[in-house]
């Protein structure tokens, strides 16, 4: 069996709501990335589950045998066993977790989403297809000072990426972009512009393809891609808040 770093377990908190919230982590991440969200829900009275996507959690060897069919599938069978038990269950996503989330919302009958930060295009897209196609693993290349405060924060990231599960999640974004017109209930789209992973035009793109009545696109000006660690979250939350408290009709 696969040893799990402690700091990358899955967590749950149950609720006295019949709504339930989903946490859906990003690439290479973990499900400390949204804890800080997961710990406002609870406090709301919201059932919450963050799981954790195969691949990650251990080490990057194991996250180049996964591809994005393995991350939905884990994803979609969470939602059905969260659904035995709240009447409606809201993924929100961040980073790969929001395109897991959205393409779920076009499988599944939820009732909400929410979209944090959404890959549908990369700053750097060039980078990330490669030009050494012999490439195995591609390094974060993080500063000393950065380490010590994901350490701080508890969070667990991998420091490598596995070029085959990347190139993975190439091919899913675009396969989400041709269903994004499918998604008519309400959703939630929260941006940074100081993003430096994901290129901005993504939330626009995906506010715009998106065939919701309901639909709000929220711009944060200072947090940078790891939104949930910013000192931005406090307004992410509150809107949040606001966005579930609302009825679910289109």
């Amino acid at each position: 069996m696969k040893q799990i770093d402690k700091r990358a377990l899955p967590f749950e908190y149950m609720g006295n709501s019949a709504k339930g919230c989903l946490l859906i982590h990003g690439f290479s991440g973990s499900p400390a990335d949204m804890r800080p969200l997961g710990n406002y829900l609870k406090k709301r009275g919201y059932g919450v589950r963050a799981l954790l996507l195969p691949g990650h959690g251990t080490k990057p060897q194991d996250l180049a045998l996964t591809d994005w069919q393995t991350w939905y599938l884990a994803v979609e069978t969470e939602y059905l066993k969260m659904s035995e038990d709240y009447k409606e269950v809201v993924p929100i996503g961040f980073s790969l977790g929001a395109l897991l989330a959205l393409y779920l919302s076009v499988k599944q009958n939820a009732s909400q989403v929410i979209s944090l930060n959404t890959p549908l295009f990369f700053r750097n897209e060039e980078y990330f297809v490669l030009k050494n196609p012999d490439c195995e693993y591609l390094s974060k290349q993080r500063s000393l000072a950065e380490k010590k405060r994901n350490q701080l924060l508890g969070r667990f990231s991998y420091e490598e990426i596995p070029v085959k599960a990347f190139q993975s999640l190439l091919e899913f974004k675009e396969l989400l972009k041709t269903q994004l017109a499918k998604i008519k209930i309400p959703v939630l789209v929260v941006q940074t512009k100081n993003d430096g992973l994901v290129n901005p035009i993504s939330a626009q793109f995906l506010y715009d393809s998106i065939k919701s009545k309901r639909k709000k696109l929220v711009w944060l000006e200072k947090a940078e891609h790891l939104l949930t660690f910013s000192d931005e979250l406090p307004l992410v939350l509150e809107e949040i808040a606001l966005f579930l408290a609302k009825s679910s009709g289109n």
